[in-house]
């Protein structure tokens, strides 16, 4: 059986953290989470709704893995 929902957690190497979750929803579509925070926990964003176009929930969690490191790796070092 197919995995319903992902999730990846990552510590970067300036010291953000970052969430990435995936699910398929009841309806059979596709929900999302990217958050990236900084190392006391306060966020720098969250994203409870991302929109990916067209793609399965494993290609989406690689998609939304790269934002979230985008985000994070953007930060000074902290």
């Amino acid at each position: 059986m197919t995995e319903r929902h992902l999730e990846h957690k990552e510590t970067l190497s300036n010291g953000c953290n970052i969430k990435v979750k995936a699910e398929i929803l009841k309806d059979g579509s596709l929900g999302m989470f990217i958050g990236v925070y900084r190392p006391d926990g306060s966020v720098i964003n969250e994203n409870h709704d991302p929109r990916p176009h067209m793609m399965d929930m494993e290609a989406a969690m690689d998609w939304g893995i790269d934002i979230a490191k985008g985000i994070g790796n953007s930060q000074r070092s902290l």
